[in-house]
């Protein structure tokens, strides 16, 4: 299983291709003001309305960050992407400490090893999350994402795609670009991260944010580009990898 990532600015295609992370979830360890409480949850099968409580009750600003709560054409999990994406550009610090830091402890060598779960080999081991724990400790906010319906068309196009051919790729129907073209007009740059595996939105962009085995994170980098504003998603059943995780980014786009 492998998510990717794929990006075009200045009109150059780059494709970035890694072995998946971890498609499970430790949610957080509280500050010291908060007791150091180490709370853990699984989020799969959680509504829109049950993932913002859960973190308002962490104390994020919900009203602000949960962009995509009253769209029609998402389902909840793909609401919880966009909303799963905000928080950290919203606080990384704050999201390294609930949610990144806490891994480290689960590791035995190479080996994720969180109770109750299969364990999991990975390529990096802690390294990969350390990294990312010093990285958004350092790193300042960011404009949150907005949802595109165009985009998330597009999306949506590629899901089906690759589920009618159980194919893992960016490749597909003149590409990337002509997909995102057949549902509107892209401005400046665009990109794209593939994930599959997961079986929850939070798990799955915590995988793409950690990005074990890829050399110079490509996945973290389009998520956390101030450039861009608008994003779509999509979520569907994959044949061979059981779900994909579809998220399209661009500094600017106009619906059809």
């Amino acid at each position: 299983m492998i998510p990717s990532h794929k990006s075009l600015k200045h009109q150059q295609n780059i494709v970035y291709f890694t072995c998946l992370f971890a498609s499970m979830l430790i949610t957080g360890i509280l500050s010291a003001q908060e007791n150091e409480q180490i709370h853990l949850q699984d989020f799969d099968g959680f509504t829109n309305a049950e993932y913002a409580v859960y973190l308002q009750n962490d104390g994020w600003p919900v009203e602000e960050l949960n962009t995509a709560s009253d769209v029609a054409y998402l389902t909840d999990d793909e609401k919880n992407l966009i909303l799963a994406m905000n928080l950290i550009r919203y606080n990384p610090p704050r999201y390294a400490e609930l949610y990144i830091y806490p891994l480290i402890r689960y590791f035995d060598g190479t080996l994720l090893r969180f109770p109750g779960r299969i364990p999991l080999r990975t390529q990096e081991g802690t390294s990969a999350v350390k990294e990312l724990y010093n990285e958004l400790k350092k790193a300042s906010p960011l404009p949150v994402f907005n949802p595109s319906p165009g985009m998330s068309r597009a999306a949506s196009d590629h899901a089906r795609y690759m589920k009618n051919r159980g194919t893992a790729s960016h490749e597909g129907r003149g590409g990337m670009g002509a997909r995102l073209s057949r549902h509107g007009q892209w401005h400046g740059a665009i990109a794209e991260n593939l994930h599959w595996g997961a079986s929850n939105a939070h798990d799955a962009i915590i995988s793409l944010m950690v990005d074990d085995g890829v050399k110079n994170r490509g996945h973290r980098i389009n998520m956390m580009d101030p450039e861009y504003r608008y994003v779509g998603v999509a979520i569907q059943e994959h044949p061979r990898f059981r779900m994909s995780y579809i998220i399209k980014y661009a500094i600017g786009f106009t619906d059809k």
